[in-house]
């Protein structure tokens, strides 16, 4: 009748088919509903009902687990059972019960319900039968019978408990019950921990029992409950949780006691004697602390310590006796004995060929062979501590001596490195050690690397860092390593492996100075390399020997470019550039006056009688169209004259004498000259001849004394020593220092030539 469906949509699917006589057929199949209701009509919009309703679901299953129940105290009977799967389709469940009175008479009868149903007690002495059946449109199913009297099914009242009394390991229970013999079911257990059940039946009269077996001062929780008879009936409910604590005892247990060494064996070796706590059951109550005593041997001294921390004593001795105990309120446990140090440093005595290996998660077995020797072993025992800590959370475990082999779990952590020893024990303070390392239950590659810091000096890089954290380092660390990248070109060096206990790593090489790089470390378990740490950017700086190759290479380089335009201009100087070059050092000279119109000039003349004037008196006509006066530069020593020193003598070429006339300052006198002056000084002076420019040699020498000479300094005035003698040096040899000399440049004037006053006066002007 129903067709193929449509798309599911919304809350149903619909079906569509078609008939002969033409019309359309619609199926719906609700949600949650395995039903269909199908509707036909010859127009979508006014569809009406024909065809049937089809249903689906499933046959009922049996009823089961039925169970009948009546509380004491109750007239009523409650029955109950489990139903099958579900049918999805409506479906009728009856209670069926059969009552069979001690007459023999029996009544059946029903009663509707849904998994239970409650009913009146009709034959308190009667037995019953009882069984559900189910029924559906596809089906029924009926349970098997339960047969049962009321003594079967009856459920008591929860025992009531009055009170616990407890010593150290026994606990005696009260509850109030009045009715006869019971069948009693106790449970107890510590707090947190499982049930412990114990069953037993009272006796008539006895409202007590004792629970034994039980750990000192330790809480516990209790409860009971009971039935009427031991092998019939049904158990009551649970009473409430009772909640107590047993008392304390004396510990029973001696501390299992052990040492480390803080410094190497001297005279006073200092030791921290280490102990374990007890356990609960063993402590036998709270500990209220320890007592330690120590006997020095050598000294012959006792002390005694007290301390309520177990995390150990530490004392100072060369040989010594040690004996520790615990206490509470009830008492001290047994003494604990030792005799420190032991002597480990016999290989002999050693346990051989120790292995460890992870043998789970949180676990690592250890295993080692007897020792060399042949004496005898009273035992062995091992002993770790994580890494890197020191003996910080030292653990250890003694093991019997004929073992060799254990597994350690206590304190053992995935992802965590450990270090620890075999000792083999002997009397007489005898103990072989052999050590171990880098032993791990569970390695995987480090979450992080270390955190560098670069420091750069003289022309080395030296790199510092911080250890990983313990929590990222995930085992055994094996190595380092150290990337180098340079920033320009991204180029990569990798120094490494570098040993995990150093700290500090400077061996670099290749570095190019004047460049940037990016630097970052990693950490290396057996697992693998993990992640970089943090990138560190550092500059290379150039060393300052090669700074100082540059600047020398620069220096060079400037010179020879100096010299080099020294010669260009030397040889490519035009004819002005030759007369500054000569002329450069009475450049820094003042303008020369003219001496004929010098003051100091006419005072010579007034003292020799001659005025410079008559000297020079000559026919203006004749003289005008003649050359010029002249002046002839000669050199001639000079006789000073301390009496007078603006009047000195000099010998003239031809043997003679001649009085000069020196031009000095108006302030300046002897005394304010240098020593220099005190023998025969060379000055170069300015001789002046008073005659015609027609007139001949003889003509001059025929004059002899009547010719008045006149000397004159090149610079007006008498100037510091220094400076004189630089000038004589310079008009004497025409060697003008420090202007250039070149072959190509031709003197200015000879010094032995005729001068003019006016080329005598120099002007500098032109360097202006």
């Amino acid at each position: 009748m129903c067709g193929s469906a449509s798309p599911y949509t919304g809350d149903s699917a619909v079906w569509r088919t078609s008939s002969n006589s033409r019309r359309t057929v619609y199926c719906i199949l609700r949600k949650n509903r395995v039903f269909f209701t199908c509707k036909c009509t010859t127009s979508s919009k006014n569809p009406r009902l024909c065809g049937i309703d089809v249903d689906a679901g499933y046959a009922p299953w049996t009823p089961q687990n039925l169970t009948c129940i009546q509380k004491e105290g109750s007239g009523n009977v409650t029955c109950s059972w489990k139903k099958g799967r579900e049918t999805h389709l409506p479906t009728i469940s009856e209670f069926w019960l059969r009552t069979l009175a001690p007459d023999g008479t029996a009544m059946v009868s029903s009663i509707l319900g849904s998994g239970s149903v409650t009913f009146p007690i009709l034959e308190p002495q009667g037995s019953y039968s009882v069984w559900v059946k189910e029924t559906n449109q596809l089906g029924s199913a009926v349970s098997s019978s339960l047969n049962f009297s009321l003594n079967d099914i009856v459920m008591p009242l929860p025992p009531e408990i009055n009170g616990v009394d407890c010593s150290s390991r026994h606990c005696v229970l009260h509850w109030d019950r009045g009715q006869g013999p019971l069948r009693m079911e106790v449970q107890y257990r510590a707090v947190q921990e499982t049930w412990t059940t114990h069953r037993f039946t009272q006796a008539k009269g006895n409202r007590t029992w004792g629970i034994k077996d039980l750990e000192p001062f330790m809480l516990y929780e209790i409860r009971a409950r009971c039935k009427l008879m031991p092998e019939r009936g049904v158990w009551s409910e649970w009473s409430t949780v009772l909640t107590t604590r047993t008392d304390e005892e004396v510990p029973r247990t001696k501390l299992d006691i052990w040492y480390t060494e803080q410094s190497p064996k001297s005279q006073n070796t200092s030791l921290t004697v280490l102990w374990k706590e007890l356990n609960k059951s063993e402590a036998g109550g709270r500990i209220l602390g320890y007592r330690l005593e120590v006997h020095d041997l050598q000294q012959g001294s006792t002390r005694v310590y007290t301390t309520n921390s177990s995390a150990g004593w530490p004392i100072a001795c060369t040989r010594c006796n040690v004996t520790l105990s615990t206490y509470n309120s009830k008492g001290h446990s047994p003494p604990a004995c030792m005799t420190l140090p032991l002597h480990t440093d016999l290989p002999a005595f050693a346990p051989q060929n120790v292995l460890c290996m992870p043998n789970s998660n949180s676990s690592i077995a250890i295993s080692w062979q007897k020792p060399a020797t042949a004496g005898h072993v009273s035992g062995y025992l091992v002993e770790w501590c994580p890494a890197k800590r020191g003996k910080q959370g030292l653990k250890w475990k003694r093991i019997n001596p004929d073992q060799l082999s254990t597994v350690i779990t206590e304190n053992i952590h995935p992802g965590e490195c450990y270090q620890g020893a075999v000792y083999a024990l002997y009397k007489d303070r005898i103990a072989g050690k052999t050590s171990f390392l880098d032993v791990f239950s569970l390695e995987s590659a480090p979450t992080q690397g270390p955190t560098p810091s670069v420091n750069v000096g003289d022309g080395r890089v030296t790199v510092t860092w911080t250890e990983i954290p313990l929590e990222h380092q995930r085992g055994c660390l094996k190595r380092y390593t150290i990337y180098l990248e340079r920033a320009r070109d991204r180029t990569i060096q990798k120094y490494g492996p570098i040993d995990p206990s150093l700290r500090s790593y400077s061996a670099f090489s290749g570095l190019h100075p004047g460049e940037r790089y990016n630097l970052s470390m990693t950490g290396s378990t057996t697992a693998g390399e993990g992640r970089r740490g943090k990138t560190v950017v550092f500059f290379y700086p150039r060393h300052k020997q090669q700074d100082q190759q540059v600047f020398y290479v620069i220096i060079f380089a400037g010179c020879t470019l100096f010299l080099c335009v020294l010669v260009v201009m030397s040889l490519c100087q035009i004819s002005s550039v030759r007369k500054r070059v000569s002329m450069c050092f009475f450049c820094s000279m003042p303008d020369v006056p003219d001496p004929a119109n010098s003051k100091w000039a006419k005072e010579c003349a007034a003292i020799k009688g001659l005025m410079l004037d008559n000297q020079f008196s000559l026919d203006d006509s004749s003289q005008s169209e003649e050359e010029p006066h002249t002046l002839e530069i000669q050199e001639f020593p000079i006789s000073w004259d301390l009496a007078n020193p603006e009047l000195s003598r000099t010998s003239d070429p031809d043997g003679g004498t001649t009085d000069l006339c020196l031009l000095l300052p108006p302030n300046h006198s002897p005394s304010q000259a240098s020593p220099l002056y005190d023998g025969q000084l060379t000055f170069s002076y300015i001789k002046s001849f008073s005659h015609d420019s027609d007139s001949s040699e003889q003509t001059q020498e025929s004059k002899g004394t009547d010719v008045t000479v006149d000397y004159i300094s090149p610079q007006g005035l008498l100037a510091d020593s220094s400076e004189v003698e630089a000038e004589n040096d310079c008009l004497g040899d025409m060697n003008f220092f420090p202007c250039p000399q070149s072959p190509f440049l031709e003197p200015m004037f000879q010094c032995g030539g005729k001068l003019t006053l006016d080329a005598v006066k120099i002007d500098c002007s032109f360097l202006d």
